[in-house]
Order: structure tokens, then sequence, then C-alpha cells
């Protein structure tokens, strides 16, 4: 595992979602996207070119500045995780998707015993109690 400069966190995210080729699972519980296109479009282009986006947030909270992305958007009752995924690189942080200057850690995760306890933990753990958003 290996800490992100802090200020190369909400870059590390972008990349991880430029280079997904099959999915990414974008897990958390609160957002604010507005104002930030750069990851927004990296989001859209990632569908166009056939990525599988999956976005998960706690149920009533975190819908702030998603309008105009391409996602399977689900609703988690507590959630409380912030993890970011694809089938070739995850992260985990302690800050939600949000476009400001806060102070938060992100890890890297650099081994597939890692990423794969990660996915684990998703889907034994969040994707159980998700339910598709029909907003």
């Amino acid at each position: 595992m290996k800490y992100v400069d802090v200020k190369e966190n909400l870059n590390s995210i972008i990349s991880m979602v430029e280079n997904a080729e099959e999915y990414v699972v974008l897990v958390s519980p609160y957002s604010n996207l507005e104002g930030w296109d750069k990851f927004k479009n990296a989001i859209n282009k990632a569908t166009k070119s056939g990525v599988k986006v999956d976005y998960y947030v706690r149920v009533g909270d975190g819908y702030t500045g998603i309008e105009g992305i391409d996602v399977n958007l689900f609703e988690v009752p507590e959630l409380h995780a912030k993890m970011f995924y694809s089938e070739k690189d995850a992260l985990i942080s302690s800050g939600n998707l949000a476009n400001n200057p806060d102070i938060n850690w992100v890890c890297i995760l650099q081994t597939e015993q890692e990423k794969n306890e990660l996915r684990e933990f998703f889907n034994n753990h969040i994707k159980p109690v998700a339910s598709k958003y029909e907003g």
C-alpha cells in the first residue's frame, strides 16, 4: 500500500477511471461533483468506451453534482466506506468524492492480495445491501 501525495489525491482517482478498460466501482457515501468537470468527463469518456461504471452512495445523501454523468447509481444504507477500484487499480480514502481542498489521505493498493481483499469486502458487505437508485 502506498500513500498518495495530498496534492494528487483527486488526480489519482481520475487516473484510475481513465486507465480502466472493463469496469469501475466508486463507493463514496457523500459526493459533491459540482465543478469537477475533469472527473465527470473521465467517467463519461470511460462509459462511452464500454467501461461499466457503478457508483454507490449513502441512501438520501450522495447525489450533489452527479447530474450529467453516465453511471449505474446505487444507494447503500449506513454507508461510510470510501473505495474506488477497477479491474487494474484500487484505492481507499478517508475522503468522499468531492471537488474540494480538504485534507484527506488516499492509498493505492499495490498487491493483488490487497486488491482482492478490497473487492471481497465490497462484495460481502456493500453490494448485498445496495439497491438501484430510482430517483
